[in-house]
């Protein structure tokens, strides 16, 4: 994944993605991905009124997505918007993005990577202004004891999503 800095309001697109657990939403520009919406979350983008849909201008995307639903690495680089995001949590995400799959950091070991030494919660709200999860795959992320933490979507997806990539939480 790699992000895109686009500093104007851009026309704004959604696609929904089929999946045995239900709808996986998109909303995009021609820029990038701006927002993905796991199936049961509310869907409304912050700040944008209204969307077209639309079919996704990077075709292997849908085909990553729904393979990672069936356990399979999303292997594709996909661009993603920046806009909204502090320095600092540009880094934490980049840094999230390169846990690879089915492996798991801390929030301390992403905090000292960082270069905040003792900003394991900045890390952890960081990853809460994640705007698209799978793609940044912040539930990767956990406690330094094992604990599974906080997930936007809830603990019960955090649990799914890294089941899926052959961990077992209780």
């Amino acid at each position: 994944m790699f992000f895109v800095n686009v500093k104007e309001t851009l026309p704004w697109q959604s696609c929904v993605i089929e999946l045995p657990l239900g709808e996986l939403k998109l909303y995009f520009s021609e820029a990038g991905i701006g927002r993905l919406v796991l199936p049961g979350d509310p869907d409304s983008p912050q700040g944008e009124p209204s969307f077209v849909t639309g079919k996704l201008p990077w075709g292997e995307l849908e085909i990553d997505l729904k393979g990672f639903f069936k356990g399979r690495e999303i292997r594709g680089s996909y661009p993603l918007l920046d806009t909204g995001y502090s320095s600092f949590t540009l880094k934490v995400l980049q840094l999230t993005a390169a846990i690879p799959f089915g492996e798991t950091c801390t929030y301390g070991e992403i905090a000292m990577a960082s270069g905040n030494l003792r900003g394991a919660r900045a890390v952890g709200q960081a990853l809460g202004r994640n705007n698209t999860p799978l793609l940044i795959p912040c539930h990767r992320v956990i406690g330094k004891k094992g604990a599974l933490g906080g997930f936007g979507s809830g603990l019960g997806w955090k649990s799914q999503l890294l089941a899926l990539e052959g961990h077992r939480f209780l």
